[in-house]
């Protein structure tokens, strides 16, 4: 099995009008498809704003992303799958998709 990554990006606005009551339910629907995932399941987390990035050898550090987009890395999930297109399969159930979410698999490299 490989390990792949599925980085989740949505548009910044995409929660603004939600209630609490409609984040808990987003939250359980996540839930659930993790609990559906079962042993392909490795670990997931949502990502914090503000993001800073850092580039060249100066170090120069900035606000926000690397790139200007509505779109932004919000979180992301880790799987085992057996293949790429195991993991693609695998990545069509997540909720985020249903909201307009994109996901980008990549399957991690080990050295």
């Amino acid at each position: 099995m490989n390990t792949y990554m599925l980085l989740i990006f949505e548009d910044e606005s995409t929660y603004g009008n939600f209630t609490p009551e409609d984040m808990q339910k987003e939250i359980e629907l996540h839930m659930k498809w993790v609990e559906d995932l079962g042993d392909h399941h490795i670990s997931g987390e949502p990502l914090q704003k503000p993001a800073k990035t850092i580039k060249g050898e100066e170090g120069i550090v900035t606000d926000g992303p690397y790139i200007e987009s509505k779109e932004l890395i919000s979180g992301f999930y880790l799987i085992r799958a057996a293949s790429f297109d195991e993991a693609v399969e695998l990545s069509k159930g997540c909720p985020i998709l249903r909201l307009g979410g994109t996901l980008e698999v990549r399957e991690v490299m080990y050295y």
